[in-house]
């Protein structure tokens, strides 16, 4: 992997998405690299993906999955707002020499005509708009594959929050030469999952606070609904997405859906 990149912008602000896409997987870099592994074994399973297949990955952060795709032999394109991730995730695959390509983009605003094979929205990427937005993005993702192409969507279980938060409500932990602060509550009113950050790093004279995020969470009966809106057809729904296979059930963090194009 190249250097880390800053994640300090010219400007003073911080890049808080560098810092969590890039610094903290580089902090559990063990970790990280066996939950990659795990969840693309599962994606190639899941997706029978074969050994030409192309699969786009929708908000990709630094390419942790669409690099591992292109090791394993797969042409894939990843897409993600951050252009400073772009670049960072661009150096990484060169280095791999992997058909791996990003660019910047807004997954609101994907227009791909049918190309690809598989299409990933992973990390509950897909609840952070209103639910208008949300319903586009899929319609946007399912026009992006071919006839019998799959989509994997990976969301948080909101029937099982309380599980989710045991680990994540509130707490301080060492991040980048700083220390992170997360607190996380959930909204049953809103079906919201809110999440807060600060960032304290007297090294660098650094107090940030993060704007917030708002993770609108589905229950599975309403993700079947707007995927057939979009024009897919759900085959089945995981508890999470890695090796070996976990059933949905009452208990599980995770909702992992896989459907098919019509």
């Amino acid at each position: 992997m190249p250097p880390l990149p800053p994640f300090l912008l010219p400007d003073g602000t911080l890049d808080w998405e560098m810092l969590f896409q890039v610094y903290e997987f580089a902090q559990f870099q063990t970790f990280a690299d066996e939950l990659t592994r795990s969840e693309i074994s599962f994606a190639e399973q899941v997706l029978s993906l074969t050994d030409a297949a192309s699969v786009l990955d929708v908000a990709c952060g630094a390419g942790r999955h669409a690099l591992e795709l292109g090791r394993r032999g797969y042409s894939v394109e990843g897409v993600e707002m951050n252009a400073a991730l772009v670049e960072y995730a661009a150096v990484c695959a060169y280095e791999d020499a992997t058909r791996v390509r990003f660019v910047a983009g807004d997954m609101r605003e994907l227009s791909y005509p049918p190309q690809f094979d598989a299409v990933l929205v992973m990390n509950s990427s897909l609840g952070f708009f209103d639910d208008a937005t949300n319903r586009r993005v899929l319609k946007a993702c399912a026009d992006a594959l071919v006839q019998g192409g799959r989509l994997l969507l990976q969301c948080i279980n909101p029937y099982h929050i309380e599980s989710y938060l045991a680990s994540f409500r509130s707490g301080w932990y060492a991040l980048a030469g700083g220390y992170v602060l997360r607190e996380a509550s959930f909204d049953p009113l809103r079906a919201s999952l809110n999440i807060g950050y600060r960032f304290v790093a007297p090294a660098f004279g650094i107090d940030a606070q993060h704007p917030g995020d708002q993770i609108r969470l589905y229950g599975y009966p309403e993700l079947i609904a707007m995927l057939g809106e979009a024009g897919l057809r759900p085959l089945t729904v995981f508890g999470d997405a890695v090796l070996p296979i976990v059933l949905f059930e009452e208990a599980c963090q995770w909702q992992v859906v896989v459907a098919e194009r019509l």
